[in-house]
């Protein structure tokens, strides 16, 4: 075989098991129990902050279900390999969406009962202190946004 093809399988084979370890952790196996088995394959570190995206985009999911918004995004994790985050990406064709506009608004509510809430990708180009504003012409005009827990008000 040559460099290519063992390139290709190992990718394929790196899939597969990213993919069981996100189906153990749906079905109710512990991450430190995940973490310590895929050990000679990934970190603990890796598993549990890919596990702990896994989980956010879960319940993201359900919330945007809850609220009828699942036409609006599509929710994914980006993998198990950096940056690890739950992202939410527009799915509404703004011609036939009413109210289009208004589409992140609505979805931060829904998320909000969740505790979670929308921000820019780690990319490092924006400050901290990114408004709300910004991040929806971000995921208006068609780009991906992180799905983050809502810090507790002190």
């Amino acid at each position: 075989m040559d460099i290519r093809t063992e390139l290709d399988n190992f990718l394929g084979e790196k899939r597969a098991l990213v993919d069981a370890i996100a189906r153990e952790f749906r079905a109710g196996t512990p991450a430190k129990e995940i973490a310590r088995t895929v050990a000679p394959a990934f970190s603990r570190d890796q598993v549990t902050q890919y596990l702990s995206a896994v989980a956010l985009a879960d319940k993201a999911r359900k919330a945007l279900d809850e609220a009828g918004l699942a036409f609006a995004a599509d929710v994914l994790v980006s993998g198990i390999d950096t940056p690890r985050e739950a992202r939410l990406i527009p799915a509404a064709d703004p011609e036939e969406t009413p109210d289009y506009p208004s589409l992140p608004t609505r979805i931060r509510d829904a998320l909000r009962a969740f505790h979670i809430t929308l921000d820019l990708l780690q990319t490092g180009e924006h400050d901290e202190d990114t408004s709300d504003a910004e991040i929806d012409g971000f995921f208006l005009d068609g780009q991906p946004v992180r799905l983050i827990k809502l810090k507790p008000r002190t």
